[in-house]
């Protein structure tokens, strides 16, 4: 027994000098790739104000993911550091990557380019290991950085067009006249542009991420979250609807009225309003047998 306890009193130190160092080398290759990276990020972070990309949730992203993080940090502690030259490989792949999409002025794959390599470096200072327990955090982070301009034009498109069809549909259920041409609801007296900041694809990528991050802390259930993330798209359109729908009827009281503060107002209150029927779908699901069930498994 005397001989067990002097063998563990000698290793410990050595296991926790070469997590340390392992830790000290990742410091280090993560300002290298921030360095590498800095004109990247840059645009990641001004791309968080650009009205046009409805990307105002971009800058809360990198805090969540690094609060997930935290939150695993005595997991993380215990984990087996086990660097592995893979890593690198895939370091040297995304460093690749980010110089071909750079020529190529493919924005959206220089972006996320970026992503690999914090990737590849996780890698190999720590292990694939590592990366599996950080897969959701790192996922995380691809939130931060802007869609595909086709795929946001397109999304964006669709979602004006099906929000005056709504909008329409709603409007004259109420008893209201409303003709539609094209994205244009006129009414009496007033006439609504479902124009794309009105397409609901802010409220989609706010919720998209809200869900993330909520389904993260709240939601281990991986069929709960399969629910809630697929939920999100038909919660942001029937929100939208009903802000065009108060929108139109205010209209027809006050023009004026509808169109200054109120409008903008209308839009966070849809907001937080697909941010309760969200969590208010969550509860109800937990009430499912067959789904809370699976809460346990």
């Amino acid at each position: 027994m005397a001989d067990n306890s002097a063998v563990l009193v000698d290793d410990s130190p050595k296991d926790a000098i070469r997590s340390y160092g392992a830790w000290i080398i990742a410091a280090w290759i993560g300002l290298l790739l921030f360095a590498a990276y800095f004109q990247t990020l840059r645009h990641v972070y001004g791309s968080w104000f650009n009205d046009a990309l409805n990307m105002e949730h971009g800058i809360f992203v990198p805090f969540a993911a690094a609060y997930m993080v935290w939150m695993k940090k005595d997991e993380l502690k215990q984990a087996k550091i086990s660097p592995s030259w893979l890593g690198v490989l895939a370091v040297v792949v995304a460093t690749l990557v980010f110089f071909l999409s750079t020529l190529a002025q493919w924005i959206w794959v220089s972006h996320v380019s970026f992503l690999g390599g914090l990737v590849g470096s996780i890698w190999a200072v720590c292990g694939f290991r590592m990366v599996l327990r950080l897969v959701y955090p790192l996922a995380t982070l691809v939130l931060m950085v802007p869609p595909p301009s086709f795929i946001i034009n397109r999304v964006t498109l669709d979602l004006q067009l099906l929000a005056s069809r709504l909008g329409e549909v709603s409007l004259e259920t109420l008893g209201f006249s409303v003709l539609r041409e094209g994205n244009i609801l006129e009414m009496v007296g007033e006439k609504l542009a479902v124009a794309e900041a009105c397409s609901g694809i802010r409220s989609l990528m706010a919720l998209i991420f809200l869900a993330v991050v909520y389904s993260y802390f709240f939601v281990p259930q991986k069929r709960l979250r399969a629910i809630l993330f697929a939920s999100v798209i038909p919660i942001a359109i029937l929100c939208n609807a009903g802000r065009i729908v108060a929108t139109g009827v205010v209209g027809q009281f006050n023009r004026e009225l509808a169109h200054g503060m109120l409008h903008a107002t209308f839009g966070y209150f849809g907001l937080a309003l697909g941010a309760l029927m969200l969590f208010g779908l969550h509860r109800l699901l937990l009430k499912i047998p067959f789904l809370e069930r699976g809460r346990y498994a």
